[in-house]
């Protein structure tokens, strides 16, 4: 009798032993006082009843016992309502119903089941946690990194760190994917193999790892059943899986290490056995396989990940981006508008269905493959069960329209995984033997670096069309093939490979010593005069770039040759049929957000050397270049790898929308490419990242803009409302054309506030601690006020928090100190002289003093809901100090400090500046000094007297915005369509004003 019928059959508390000796545990009766019984038990843990109509009464019974030192789980019985209450000793409860039971709530029952040689204790605090069905992700998670932590301690010393968590990590989860298909019923049939199995394993004294996870890995998963062991068919009917996860690794044949029993079995015990595994996604009772990108994102090397930018996209976002980038590809393939396209890709529409299959996307920075998880299920289609048709067409998507490319290998496979287990949870096969082996993906999703090319500025042939669709063939039999007919694939495609790099530069090495020739060739020929040419300065540096390049092409030759391959990964020959045909039709992911200042000094000069955008961008920041992001040379990188009127859909930085160092990237996708999508996603609910990061999304096709073209700037909505004529190189304030029209007219008309002033950033003390809040016994003459950019409004500030101020009038580090303020700089000499901008002299030296400290001066916050400019002038502005999160104008005198404040303070000002400011979190945005230089200032403001006895009065307090504004509205000559147009958008972004 199964678990769901046993319940159905329950009337009593006597009942209830049955139920439990279904799951493990031996069954008593012992009555107790107070209409308690003792049901059933486990060495010292035992099952108490109760029958009660009240859900509190188990789990107040079962915090009772606990108390009283008891371990103990209780079961409420209420047969009335037909339901069960099961309460863990922390009052975990699980409510079910004895008519109708939830499979989950059956599995997770299950999961209660004792484990032999378990304490008492340790039953208590496993079965509370199968009870507590809230934040399974996270308790998995949790559990998951410290048995990966756990595994990783005990690998010898010799063993790398980096190695060590990638064997950890490949034996995690290939148990891992065992336990999702134990719960398809695919290891012969028993929903609890694997516990089973443990259990008989350890009672014979044997090694789980040599015992049981070798011989099941590489003896049975990657065996056909009619090739197996006597050893492997003991298992049963396990299916042959195949598809690269059971092979071994390169790793483990490097070191042939083996993790011990005692840390497998706690893997068992503390991790697996914990937990109920389900493929419907969703699930919030169980492990599911769309919670892995998440776990697997937490369980990344910490260091590796900052370091590569890396971090895990929120499903929703995944799927909008994705839906949003294939509609755009199919508007273009189809000739149809966007709205249509988008509504025939959710439609089960044959023509677009039959166009979508010839689409080749690639994921260029794979990560744990949420993109290609998403583009396989949109790609096969809607399906509203398992199905074999649904199974056949994901099979069919994996095998010949998928390519992912990553850095990290533990990546790779992880990205793989999660493609098989879509394609088991879709399969509806029931019996073991039956399951078709799963596609081979190794040779589709490769490990390498996107950005890294070793043929750069060799003029390398395009691959022969032979060549290419003989290494498209030899692709999908790797794919396909199983056992040895796999192993002579691989090598045959790994043959193909390196003699199509070697052809392609044996051709660029004819290619440079033709280039060489004819230089030498014209040097040698006779000039009018008869007199020979001769070499140049500019030939010579010519000459001199070609044997560079010759001898590189050469070394890359001799590196195949040597490896017998092709040692690192290229686009043109691992992927050659693609490029052959011309490149990817969709290019999508998440690439890694990395600032220039983390990446080391060759990083840069190669990427300064291979991107134009990387190089441009650094080039104008003037100074600011460590701002650059590694995004923007994967938006170039991935234009590279389109084919023409092809989809590039990526999740990047909002600030590539403004930033200097974006400039160049800005300008030509504006004037090559027509962009479909520009959102900012810092306050869309499906843009939920773990990290604090302000995403934008860019979807754009690889083909010129028709003249009149509109962008959209929302995902997934229809209306285009931004002229892209209207976009370039400077930034892409993403607005309604009618403000665009506004601010653009007005900064033809006017000078720029940068015309006639210099924005600085304000003071660095480099030690917060050592400045901020000095103590009583600082001389009273050295002590400011400290002004941080929360506490800038509009003409005025706030004093709050006291800064010591070591300087002189002009900003100028004393040269010694009263004895006070010299006692207290003391106690943090040592951290003062370490801190990166001390360059000798007083270590209670600040830094950017000059404009700071100046006599008149204007400021506003560098983050804020919107641009706030107060006024620092005279003797009452002389007691305060803005810091690094405040901007600083200096001015040279009062009247112009009260006249630029008023200005800025406008909402016409307000409202130009909202239009182009960099993102920030909750609602806020970053006004820099790129952003308010930028502000159109006409010359009158300089001179205007409404302006000078405004910004006066305002200095005390008395304003209104509307007399601010309309004091200002002349000077800029606004029309009153205008003004409305720009008043929206100050109210937008937090202003009352009109």
């Amino acid at each position: 009798m199964g678990l769901g019928e046993l319940l159905a059959s329950i009337n009593r508390l006597e009942d209830l032993s049955r139920v439990l000796e279904a799951i493990g545990f031996v069954p008593e009766w012992q009555e107790l006082p107070g209409g308690v019984a003792i049901v059933a038990r486990h060495g010292e843990f035992a099952w108490h009843a109760i029958e009660s109509g009240e859900r509190e009464a188990a789990p107040r019974l079962a915090r009772r016992l606990a108390a009283g030192g008891r371990p103990a789980g209780v079961i409420g019985l209420d047969t009335r309502a037909r339901k069960l209450v099961f309460a863990g000793a922390d009052g975990q409860t699980l409510s079910l119903s004895t008519s109708a039971p939830n499979p989950l709530d059956l599995a997770r029952l299950e999961r209660c089941a004792p484990n032999s040689g378990e304490g008492a204790l340790a039953t208590g605090f496993r079965i509370a946690e199968a009870l507590d069905g809230k934040g399974v992700d996270d308790r998995f998670f949790t559990g998951f990194r410290g048995t990966l932590l756990g595994m990783m301690a005990v690998f010898p010393a010799q063993v790398s760190r980096t190695d060590r968590h990638a064997l950890a990590l490949l034996t995690l989860t290939r148990i891992l994917f065992l336990y999702f298909i134990e719960a398809k019923g695919w290891l012969d049939g028993r929903p609890r193999f694997l516990r089973e199995e443990v259990d008989r394993c350890l009672a014979r004294g044997r090694s789980l790892n040599r015992d049981l996870l070798q011989p099941l890995f590489f003896g049975t998963l990657n065996r056909p059943a009619g090739v197996r062991s006597a050893l492997a068919r003991q298992f049963g009917r396990i299916p042959f899986l195949n598809g690269g996860l059971f092979e071994p690794h390169p790793l483990e044949r490097r070191w042939r290490v083996a993790l011990p029993t005692p840390i497998l079995r706690e893997a068992f015990d503390r991790l697996f056995e914990r937990f109920h595994f389900t493929l419907t996604p969703g699930g919030e009772r169980a492990v599911a396989p769309d919670m892995l990108g998440r776990v697997f994102e937490g369980v990344m090397d910490p260091e590796e990940r900052h370091a590569t930018g890396s971090y895990y996209t929120p499903a929703p976002l995944v799927d909008a981006l994705l839906a949003d980038g294939l509609a755009t590809w199919l508007s273009g393939r189809m000739k149809i508008g966007w709205t249509e396209a988008r509504r025939r890709l959710d439609a089960p529409d044959p023509a677009a269905r039959r166009i979508l299959r010839s689409a080749k996307l690639l994921d260029p920075a794979v990560g744990s493959g949420a993109f290609l998880l998403g583009a396989l299920r949109w790609l096969a289609g809607p399906t509203p069960r398992p199905s074999p048709e649904h199974a056949a067409r994901l099979r069919r998507v994996l095998q010949t329209q998928l390519f992912g490319v990553d850095r990290n290998a533990a990546a790779v496979r992880l990205a793989e995984l999660r493609l098989w287990l879509e394609v088991v949870a879709s399969d509806p096969t029931e019996a073991p033997l039956s399951v078709p082996p799963l596609p081979n993906l190794d040779a589709l999703i490769r490990q390498g670096d996107s950005l890294s090319d070793p043929a750069a500025g060799l003029p390398l042939p395009p691959p022969r069309v032979p060549d290419a669709r003989l290494l498209a063939s030899l692709r999908r039999t790797v794919v396909g093939a199983t056992g040895v007919p796999k192993r002579t694939a691989v090598a045959q495609l790994i043959g193909a490979e390196r003699r199509m790099a070697e052809t392609a530069f044996q051709g660029a090495v004819g290619a440079l010593d033709a280039r060489i020739a004819e230089l030498l060739e014209s040097a040698r020929s006779p000039s009018l005069f008869g007199e020979r040419r001769g070499l140049t300065r500019a030939t010579r540096a010519e000459l001199a770039e070609f044997r560079s390049a010759r001898r590189r092409a050469r070394m890359q030759l001799r590196a195949i040759t040597q490896a017998g391959e092709v040692p690192w990964f290229h686009y043109p020959v691992h992927f050659g049929d693609v490029m052959q045909s011309g490149g990817f039709d969709l290019v999508v992911g998440n690439p890694p957000w990395v600032r220039a200042e983390a990446l080391d000094r060759e990083q840069l000069r190669y990427l300064a050397e291979r991107f134009r955008w990387f190089r441009g961008g650094r080039q104008m920041q003037r100074g600011y270049a460590h701002q650059a992001d590694l995004a923007v040379v994967f938006v170039e990188r991935a234009l590279e790898l389109l084919a023409p009127n092809g989809v590039l859909a990526f999740l990047v930085p909002g600030k590539l929308a403004t930033a200097g160092y974006a400039a160049p990237a800005r300008e030509e996708l504006a004037r090559r490419t027509t962009i479909s999508v520009v959102a900012d996603l810092r306050n869309e609910p499906r843009a939920a990242f773990d990290a604090t990061v302000y995403p934008m999304a860019l979807v754009t096709a690889l083909a010129a803009p028709p003249e009149r073209h509109r962008l959209r700037t929302g995902l997934g909505q229809a209306d285009a409302g931004v002229r892209q004529s209207g976009l370039g190189q400077g930034p892409w304030g993403l607005v309604p054309d009618a403000v665009r029209s506004v601010v653009d007219r007005l900064g033809r008309e006017f000078p720029a506030v940068g015309d006639h002033f210099t924005c600085h950033l304000g003071v660095k003390t480099g030690l917060n601690r050592a400045f901020l809040d000095p103590p009583p016994d600082v001389e009273t003459h050295l002590v400011r006020w400290a002004v941080r950019g929360r506490d800038v409004g509009p003409f005025r500030i706030r004093r709050i928090q006291r800064l010591l101020w070591p300087c002189d009038g002009a900003g100028r580090p004393l040269d010694s100190l009263p004895p006070g303020a010299a006692r207290h700089v003391e106690t943090h000499s040592a951290s003062l002289r370490r801190r990166a901008d001390h360059c000798g002299g007083p270590p209670w030296a600040v830094f950017r003093t000059s404009a700071a400290a100046a006599a008149h001066r204007v400021i506003w916050a560098d983050v804020s809901r919107r641009l706030e400019a107060a006024t620092l002038t005279g003797s009452g502005g002389l007691d305060a100090i803005p810091l690094n999160s405040c901007y600083v104008i200096s001015v040279p005198n009062p009247a112009t400090a009260f006249r630029l404040a008023a200005w800025l303070n406008s909402s016409w000002c307000r409202a130009a500046a909202a239009a182009v400011a960099n993102p920030a979190s909750g609602g806020y945005a970053r006004f820099n000094a790129g952003v308010v230089s930028g502000l159109p200032c006409p010359k009158a403001v300089l001179t205007d007297t409404r302006l000078l006895a405004l910004g006066r009065r305002a200095a005390g307090g008395d304003f209104t915005q509307e007399e601010v504004d309309e004091c200002c509205v002349d000077l800029l000559r606004l029309a009153p369509g205008e003004r409305e147009t720009l008043a929206g958008v100050a109210r937008a972004s937090g202003d009352a004003g009109r």
